[in-house]
């Protein structure tokens, strides 16, 4: 071990802590893209210095709203495109909207889960957890990765809520909030993340 130490001491990389390079890379997020297609997949994109995001397929329409939430930035616009494709294979734009979580928002961001997992949960890892702080991932201008303790799913309570933004106005005017589904019919999977429970799945075989 000691030797592993000398061979990279001299090495940028292993002198700055994980902590520090989350901190240099949440300041840079500016917003976030999502895109859809219909039946085929829903993805996003965080955009900073150096893009980054994930991709789920055969993603339901209804489903939509709940992930833009739970994958979305406080203070943070994340744009929505929507696309389909013609029986020649040209792809056209259904919709460009610019939606953000409710000033003054402090609710936690989703991170996938292993196995591409929509819905992580601390109890949902057989192997036990990290704290997210633990390695690095800590809170940056009300940026917060995070997982909930308890399961949730698309039936659960979203995270935030969104409105709709004038995507012409660099001032943020809302134009709507958006409804995801009737709340009466969330289940009660779990109501807010307590303090100190960021968690970062841990899996022995790594």
């Amino acid at each position: 071990m000691n030797a592993t130490k000398d061979l990279l001491s001299g090495c940028t990389t292993f002198r700055c802590s994980f902590e520090s390079q989350w901190e240099q890379r949440a300041k840079g997020i500016t917003s976030m893209v999502a895109v859809y297609f219909p039946k085929k997949f829903f993805a996003y994109c965080i955009v900073t210095s150096k893009k980054c995001g994930y991709i789920w397929k055969r993603v339901p329409a209804k489903l939509v709203p709940l992930l833009l939430a739970n994958y979305s930035f406080n203070n943070h616009p994340i744009h929505f495109i929507e696309v389909s494709m013609d029986s020649n294979e040209r792809l056209s734009y259904n919709s460009v909207k610019k939606y953000q979580r409710h000033p003054g928002c402090t609710a936690i961001t989703l991170v996938p889960a292993g196995g591409k997992g929509m819905f992580p949960s601390q109890n949902a890892c057989p192997y036990g957890v990290y704290k997210f702080s633990e390695v690095g991932i800590v809170e940056v201008d009300n940026i917060k990765i995070a997982w909930p303790k308890r399961a949730h799913d698309q039936q659960s309570i979203p995270l935030a809520e969104i409105v709709e933004l004038n995507a012409e106005d660099e001032d943020g005017i809302y134009i709507s909030k958006i409804k995801i589904r009737n709340v009466s019919s969330y289940k009660a999977a779990y109501t807010t993340l307590e303090p100190n429970t960021q968690m970062w799945a841990e899996d022995p075989r790594w």
